[in-house]
């Protein structure tokens, strides 16, 4: 009776061996295992990169956001510092403690925004930069070369490196071709120091 549970031992670890089941079963192998890992960690580490860039692009962002956050703040404090500018120019020829007054609030208002990443934009003996100037007119002059600012209508200011208003200037066309041509630029320089 052993010798028939043995055959039938045999017979049925054969029928197992031939079973559909066993015939579908994918032989797994070191190198595919090893190619499945790769693949894993060759995932990962491309998930690691794109959240890393993410995260440093959203702090750049930040960043930009926190510097410009006051420009339209200051943008709507531009034209403000323009009047007393003004006022303080046509208060020179009437010294006295209002022309005084105007004087250390437009220097106030200036330490400020100083304070605060506002600055100017040099304009006059600067050559013309379309980036941050402007250009009302083109007029000839000897005291500038061809391109220079010649004259500024209107200050500009940066924020942070970021442009809040371009300055407004008069360009120089360089020396006159006609001797008997007139230099509006000279002129009004002139009546401006008188």
């Amino acid at each position: 009776m052993s010798a028939e549970v043995a055959q039938t031992a045999e017979e049925s670890q054969d029928a197992v061996n031939q079973s559909p089941e066993a015939e579908s079963a994918p032989e797994v192998t070191i190198e595919a295992l090893v190619a499945e890992r790769d693949e894993l960690k060759d995932q990962v580490l491309r998930s690691r990169a794109e959240f890393d860039n993410y995260r440093k692009r959203v702090a750049r962002e930040t960043e930009r956001i926190r510097k410009t956050a006051a420009g339209d703040l200051v943008r709507d404090l531009l034209p403000v510092v323009d009047n007393l500018e003004r006022a303080l120019e046509h208060g020179a020829d009437a010294s006295g403690s209002l022309a005084e007054g105007v004087g250390m609030v437009l220097k106030q208002l200036h330490d400020v925004l100083g304070q605060n990443g506002v600055e100017p934009i040099p304009a006059i003996g600067e050559p013309f930069d379309p980036n941050v100037h402007e250009a009302v007119t083109r007029m000839p002059s000897t005291k500038y070369p061809a391109d220079v600012v010649a004259q500024e209508f209107q200050k500009g200011y940066r924020l942070g490196g970021y442009l809040l208003r371009p300055t407004k200037v008069v360009v120089s066309a360089g020396a006159p071709d006609e001797p008997g041509e007139v230099d509006e630029t000279e002129q009004v320089a002139e009546a401006n120091d008188e």
